[in-house]
């Protein structure tokens, strides 16, 4: 009898022993949605900045299958306004998350509806753009820091010092890359990249590069390219490369790039000279270095200030925002990979940032 007790102890110990295992696991983090070979986009969302101190930013909905655009989707739906200068739009996981700069808060949205689930809090600190690892938010800040963001409960869970006015960041090599602009102090603009450590999060190095840093993007989680744009007079824009096994820059570029987009092995980069308001859009072959397209667009289209430029990533498709006078609504312009142009809608007031929807259902609009 007492063998039979000793084997039904162990016996339910044994069946017992996954559910205590899970029981004491911590909630995954959210994974990133990866856009699958197969699948395409039903629609895309639109950041519409606005005008500093005007309080009219906005975020718009465009419906690839039925050609209709949803103007203000977070007023409708929420019944309140944005904010005040609507810096970033990114998605991660299930939530869309919305950087608001002049309003000091990032609106975290449930991806599907546009529902807010949080309003972010983070006064006093302007908070500019976002990068994301391993379930956190980074998110750069004009008072100097990147805030961390818990992905599951939305909290704040620590800040770190970078340097002046930070701006683009991203993620690359296990390691956070954040741009130190200055650019709030035209006399004597920031010159460094901070790379940040996520484990203990704290600054590693500085990486010195042309004045005024403001744009960086990963590729192949090797290099890290970041637009800097100098002082608009005699130190002009510059296109730079890090290596982030060195954490050193490799190579400046020497093209005088405004922003960027990555695709594939492709940069799609384009330029605005705001004295003669004239622009230009280029490909840069990431691997021989080499400009590839001198001109993207081939059918004639003229852009008026080009503002932003994203790639599909399902299928390699070019999207260019045009703010216009800045005075009237922008537009938006698809082009093919052979720069001619599929599509074009109006928007809202300087359309910036631009997230693809790649599920298949059209998301609702109440």
């Amino acid at each position: 009898m007492r063998l039979w007790n000793f084997l039904k102890i162990n016996i339910l110990w044994l069946l017992l022993l996954p559910l205590v295992v899970v029981s004491c696991k911590h909630p995954e983090p959210e994974p990133e949605p990866q856009p699958q070979p197969d699948a395409h986009a039903s629609g895309m969302y639109i950041l519409n900045e606005g005008l500093f101190q005007m309080n009219n930013s906005t975020l718009s909905y465009y419906n690839f299958t039925t050609g209709e655009l949803i103007e203000n989707i977070f007023l409708d739906v929420n019944h309140r306004g944005l904010g005040d200068v609507g810096n970033d739009l990114q998605r991660y996981g299930s939530k869309l998350y919305c950087v608001v700069n002049n309003s000091n808060i990032v609106e975290v949205m449930d991806f599907r509806t546009a529902k807010s689930l949080k309003t972010i809090n983070m006064t006093g600190k302007q908070p500019r753009r976002l990068a994301f690892l391993d379930g956190k938010a980074y998110i750069s800040c004009f008072d100097g820091d990147v805030v961390r963001v818990d992905t599951a409960s939305l909290e704040i869970e620590a800040t770190v010092h970078t340097g002046r006015n930070p701006d683009g960041i991203c993620v690359c090599n296990g390691k956070i890359y954040v741009c130190n602009s200055g650019g709030l102090d035209d006399m004597k603009y920031d010159n460094t990249v901070s790379v940040i450590d996520p484990a203990s999060f704290t600054v590693t190095k500085n990486i010195t590069v042309v004045i005024n840093p403001t744009r960086v993007k990963a590729y192949n989680d090797r290099y890290v390219y970041v637009v800097s744009n100098g002082n608009y007079g005699d130190v002009p824009y510059a296109f730079q490369k890090i290596d982030c096994q060195t954490d050193e820059v490799v190579k400046n570029l020497n093209i005088e790039v405004y922003n960027f987009d990555i695709y594939q092995n492709r940069a799609y980069i384009y330029s605005y000279n705001y004295s003669t308001m004239t622009s230009w859009v280029k490909v840069l072959d990431l691997e021989t270095e080499e400009i590839v397209t001198d001109q993207f667009i081939t059918d004639g289209t003229q852009l008026q200030t080009p503002y932003n430029i994203q790639v599909n990533p399902l299928n390699g498709d070019v999207y260019i925002t045009d703010a216009g006078t800045y005075a009237a609504n922008g537009d938006v312009y698809c082009f093919d990979n052979q720069g001619k142009k599929k599509f074009s809608f109006e928007a809202g007031l300087c359309p910036a940032s631009m997230v693809f929807d790649f599920d298949e259902q059209n998301i609702a609009k109440k």
